[in-house]
C-alpha cells in the first residue's frame, strides 16, 4: 500500500528488526522440514544470543527451547515477531502482536496479494498501520545482518561483512548474492527481503539503511513502486550512494512479477523509471552483474571526481578491452601527457624501453611487483590523476600474489587522497585468490576489463549525482 513519505515510526522501529533482543517465532515448528524450524535453528547457528521465543500451540518446547501456545504468553518483552503461519492465521497472529505491544513484525507467509488475496492483505496493512506495527512482508524470505550475528528466516547462510546494504523484493535474488558473497567476497552490510512490501516500503528502509554506520553503498532490487515519490524524496535526503536494479519491464514480465510479490507495472514503463531514478540520484543499473560490480565500487570507493583515469597493466590487450569500453560508455581516456606533463616521464621509470607510456599504460608482461607499485605510487601522487585503474595477466614470471600485496599496502598509504583504485585480474587460481583477497582489504576487484571499466564509470556517474544534490541542497 502506498506511503506518502517515509514514516519516522518506522524508521525508528527498524532498529528492532536488525538488531532485536528478543525474537517470538510464531508458527515455530518442530517439523525439520518447515520454515517455523528453519527460522530457529537458522538463529542458532548464527550465534544469535537475545532471546527466543517459539509460539506453538500444540508444543511445549521447540527445539530444545520452551514454547508458549500464544505470544500473550511470553513472560519478556519482544522486540521482533517473525510470523510463519498460514495466510488465513496471520491476523490474528499480528492482532495479538499489538496486545503484546512487539516493536515490528516480520510475516514470511505467501497466499495475499500475489494468489488475488489482496483485500486480506490491505486489511492486515491497514490494522498494523492504525496501531504503529510496522509489518516487513508478507511473501519474504528473511532479514539479517553480519554484524550482529542476526539471521531471521529461512536463509541458510549469513553473508561475509562489508559494506552494502541489499534491500530485495526478490527472495532468490537476495538468496543469490548472500551466495555471492560468501563465493566472491561481495560484502553486505544488512539484507532484507520486502516481499509484497504490504506496509514497510522502500523509502524506509534507504532511510535505515542511510544511519546504518556499517553500510556505505545502498542496492535495492525493485519488481514495482507504490510509492514513487516517497522513494524519490528518500533518496534525495539519503547522504550514501543507491544503486538499483528494476525488472518485470516486458510484456510477461510484467505478468510475473504480480504473480511473484504482487508488483504492479501496468502503466508504469521503463522510460518513466529512467526519469524517476534519474531525478532521484539513483544509478539504475540493467543486469544482475552490473548491479553488483557497481555496489561493491560504491560500498568501498570514494565518487570519481575527474575523468583523468589510468590505467596501469602488463597486458596490452586487456588495456585495449578498458580502453575501448570507455570510450563504449562516453568516458575515453586521455593520453598521459595531456592528464598531467610530468606523469609520463614519471611513469616510465618504472618499465622496459619496450614498454608504453600511453595511456592504457603497458608496463610489458615482464613486470615485477616493483614496477607495478612504482607505476602505482607515480600515479596516486600526481594531483591531476583522479584514478587509478590496475590489470593483471599472470605469464610465465607474473608473481600474481607479490602484486597483490604490493598493491595493497600502497593503496593503505595512499587511500586518504580519495582517489578511486580498482582491480583487474584475469586469469585463473593465482588470479580468483587475488580478487578475493584485494576485496577482504577493500579493494574493487575484477575478472575482467569490462567490468573493472563499468565499476569506475558508476563512481563518476555518483560523483555528477552528489554534485546535483549539492545545488539542489543550495537552492532549498
Amino acid at each position: 500500500m502506498e506511503v506518502k513519505e517515509a514514516r519516522q515510526y518506522v524508521v525508528d522501529k527498524l532498529e528492532y528488526a536488525f538488531k532485536p533482543n528478543s525474537i517470538a517465532v510464531i508458527g515455530a515448528s518442530r517439523n525439520e522440514t518447515k520454515v517455523g524450524f528453519k527460522v530457529i535453528q537458522g538463529l542458532r547457528k548464527c550465534g544469535y544470543e537475545g532471546e527466543l521465543y517459539p509460539i506453538n500451540v500444540k508444543a511445549t518446547e521447540v527445539a530444545g527451547i520452551p514454547a508458549y501456545q500464544n505470544i500473550k504468553d511470553v513472560p519478556g518483552d519482544v522486540d521482533l515477531a517473525f510470523v510463519s503461519l498460514p495466510a488465513t492465521g496471520v491476523f490474528d497472529a499480528l492482532k495479538d502482536c499489538v496486545e503484546k505491544n512487539v516493536k515490528i513484525a516480520v510475516v514470511s507467509s505467501s497466499g495475499f496479494k500475489e494468489v488475488g488475496n489482496g483485500d486480506l492483505q490491505n486489511e492486515i496493512t491497514k490494522f498494523c498501520r492504525e496501531h504503529e506495527l510496522p509489518l516487513i512482508g508478507p511473501n519474504l524470505v528473511g532479514i539479517g545482518t553480519p554484524y550482529h550475528d542476526f539471521n531471521c528466516g529461512f536463509i541458510p547462510y549469513l553473508p561475509n561483512k562489508g559494506p552494502v546494504a541489499l534491500i530485495s523484493q526478490s527472495g532468490s535474488n537476495l538468496l543469490a548474492a548472500l551466495g555471492s558473497s560468501q563465493i566472491d567476497h561481495f560484502g553486505i552490510s544488512m539484507f532484507v527481503g520486502l516481499g509484497n512490501k504490504a506496509d514497510v516500503d522502500f523509502c524506509e528502509m534507504i532511510k535505515y539503511a542511510d544511519k546504518e554506520p556499517n553500510t556505505k553503498c545502498i542496492a535495492v532490487y525493485i519488481e514495482a513502486l507504490d510509492s514513487p515519490e516517497a522513494f524519490k524524496k528518500a533518496c534525495l535526503e539519503c547522504e550514501k550512494p543507491i544503486t538499483a536494479i528494476k525488472v518485470g519491464s516486458s510484456e510477461i514480465g510484467v505478468k510475473a512479477a504480480f504473480a511473484h510479490t504482487a508488483s504492479e507495472n501496468q502503466g508504469h514503463s521503463n522510460a518513466e523509471y529512467d526519469k524517476l531514478f534519474e531525478e532521484s540520484g539513483v544509478l539504475r543499473e540493467k543486469t544482475w552483474q552490473e548491479f553488483l560490480d557497481t555496489s561493491l565500487a560504491l560500498g568501498n570507493c570514494p565518487p570519481l571526481r575527474g575523468d583523468n583515469v589510468v590505467i596501469i597493466t602488463n597486458g596490452g590487450g586487456a588495456g585495449l578491452l578498458a580502453a575501448d569500453h570507455f570510450e563504449r560508455l562516453g568516458m575515453p581516456l586521455k593520453e598521459l601527457k595531456d592528464i598531467s606533463p610530468d606523469l609520463r616521464e614519471n611513469i616510465r621509470n618504472y618499465m622496459p624501453a619496450f614498454g608504453s607510456p600511453l595511456n592504457p599504460v603497458d608496463i610489458s608482461g615482464t613486470a615485477t611487483s616493483d614496477m607495478y607499485g612504482g607505476a602505482l605510487k607515480t600515479a596516486y601522487r600526481d594531483e591531476h590523476v583522479d584514478g587509478i585503474l590496475i590489470s593483471v595477466c599472470p605469464t610465465a614470471v607474473t608473481d600474481v600474489e607479490a602484486i597483490t600485496e604490493t598493491v595493497i599496502n600502497i593503496h593503505r598509504q595512499y587511500k586518504n587522497l580519495g582517489k578511486p583504485f580498482i582491480m583487474e585480474c584475469q586469469g585463473g587460481n593465482e588470479c580468483r585468490e587475488a580478487i578475493m583477497k584485494l576485496r577482504d582489504k577493500g579493494i574493487p576487484a575484477y575478472s575482467t576489463p569490462e567490468q573493472a571499466v563499468n565499476a569506475m564509470v558508476a563512481l563518476r556517474r555518483y560523483s555528477h549525482i552528489m554534485n546535483k544534490k549539492e545545488k539542489l541542497i543550495k537552492n532549498i
